[in-house]
């Protein structure tokens, strides 16, 4: 079994280099990975019982496969899929599929990495993959927001580094476990850099105008399952140290506030996504419990969407209302930003009132606030008509989205995740009347938010927190606030 968890591991990085030999074969090969992780996030969700593999001794390379990463690890095999279906493999970059692979593999080590420094190897491989998708050498403004990518990861992560040699010397290990004994001073190290690669609350301001640079099929990648890379270890690392659960728990909230607002002023749809994100995330890591399915729900969804706005004709939100749009672009847009506001027999639901049923009654009220904002701003995407076709008129030939079909199949199926578990308790009580009526309020509630804001969107201006110098301070200013609350 060891053997066989580790060739899976290592066969994205094989075929990868493979690809660079035989680039033909690339985007099958790709597929192929797509499909082995698929398989083992399914076996995952079938038999969650945990695998502990330890390489090296026992303070070398530690691996944990359990039920946690399982939902993970579905979305990075989908979210891959659907970006290379959506790309075809008749595209002119050979090099796409190789970092891809490349970026699939590395994701799927920092999952299961259950050690801080291979953890940080795989965060590494993550952001050098993600720079080299981001970056068009042809743009030079594509080329800077790259490098700027690439500069905030590795301070970031430069933080991090610093955090594990000091658990190192205080336990004499680099385990998970080792963080709940170690210094305040090295845990916000720690999470410094997690919360940076998370995209979390003032650490993830790089996400806007990242997206907004970057071609769509790159931005569904960052921000369906880039991110999970920082946050999947963030959240086992809250859950094996106590006193980080009321940490997580307000700057959670927090982001899931302050990323909305900017959000429901926005006027570019992928910056519009971009501040989505980093809210919803905020929401993913407050509960270990419902963070995979939290992330599965959002990731699918949000790539969906990133997806879709290559098809738009343009990103100016005013400009929709006038601006039909063809069924095969419309009616997916319109299904992923109703599974993000939490309408009900949608992944996008079941994750949020599963959520709320962690929480006490302060963070359950002010999740539902975030909700009402949050499906506000995802009434925008409504604004647009459907085109309709004259009588007798062919709708123009275009190749049919197999990306986004098999991103709106699994938001629809993925309902049904809990169930490969043992205990589906919790999934029955989601589906009680009171639950269903309190989700349509919140849809009703974000609809007159939406009428009530749009007259007041031109008047109100918010401080550009985008720049490289505000990137670099927020994480100093991120360390100093976690030091204090975790000196409580």
């Amino acid at each position: 079994m060891n053997g066989l968890i580790i060739g899976w591991l290592l066969l994205p990085f094989l075929l990868a280099f493979s690809s660079a030999l035989q680039p033909k074969l690339g985007w099958w090969m790709a597929l192929f990975c797509c499909g082995t992780t698929l398989a083992a996030g399914l076996a995952l969700s079938l038999d969650p019982q945990p695998i502990l593999i330890q390489l090296v001794g026992p303070s070398g390379v530690s691996l944990l496969l359990d039920g946690f990463i399982a939902p993970f690890l579905l979305l990075n095999a989908l979210v891959s899929a659907a970006v290379l279906l959506e790309r075809g493999r008749s595209h002119d970059d050979p090099s796409f599929c190789l970092l891809v692979m490349a970026l699939l593999g590395s994701i799927n080590s920092a999952l299961v990495c259950h050690d801080l420094i291979s953890l940080y190897v795989a965060l590494e491989v993550v952001s050098l993959c993600a720079f080299l998708l981001i970056a068009d050498r042809h743009k030079f403004r594509s080329m800077w927001i790259a490098l700027r990518y690439l500069m905030v990861g590795s301070t970031a992560l430069l933080f991090f580094l610093i955090g594990c040699a000091q658990v190192q010397a205080s336990h004499g290990s680099f385990s998970f476990e080792g963080v709940a004994q170690t210094t305040t001073g090295a845990l916000a190290l720690l999470l410094v850099g997690l919360l940076t690669k998370s995209g979390l609350f003032i650490s993830g301001l790089w996400l806007p105008r990242t997206h907004a640079e970057a071609p769509a099929e790159v931005s569904a990648l960052l921000s369906g399952v880039v991110i999970t890379a920082g946050a999947a270890p963030l959240v086992r690392i809250s859950q094996a140290t106590p006193s980080l659960a009321t940490a997580m728990l307000w700057l959670g909230l927090a982001s899931a506030g302050f990323a909305v607002v900017f959000a429901l002023l926005e006027t570019d749809v992928k910056r519009l996504l971009a501040w989505s994100t980093v809210s919803q995330i905020g929401l993913a890591v407050i509960s270990p419990v419902t963070a995979g399915l939290f992330a599965l729900g959002h990731g699918l969804a949000k790539a969906c969407l990133f997806l879709l706005t290559r098809r738009c004709p343009s990103r100016q939100l005013a400009s929709w209302p006038e601006m039909p749009l063809p069924r095969s672009v419309a009616l997916p847009m319109r299904l992923a930003a109703l599974s993000i506001a939490g309408c009900p027999l949608l992944v996008g639901y079941l994750a949020k009132e599963q959520l709320q049923q962690q929480l006490g009654p302060l963070p359950v009220l002010l999740v539902t606030i975030f909700s009402v904002g949050t499906a506000a701003v995802y009434m925008r995407l409504w604004a647009s008509p459907i085109q309709r076709l004259a009588a007798g008129q062919v709708p123009a030939a275009s190749p049919f989205p197999w990306g986004v079909a098999l991103l709106v199949v699994a938001l629809v199926l993925g309902n049904g995740l809990p169930l490969l578990g043992s205990d589906s308790t919790l999934w029955l009580t989601s589906f009680k009347t009171g639950s269903l009526l309190k989700a349509l309020g919140v849809l009703l509630a974000g609809w007159a938010l939406h009428r009530l804001m749009r007259p007041l969107r031109p008047q109100i201006k918010l401080p550009d927190l985008e720049r490289f110098d505000d990137l670099i301070g927020g994480m100093g200013i991120m360390g100093t606030a976690l030091v204090v609350m975790l000196s409580w």
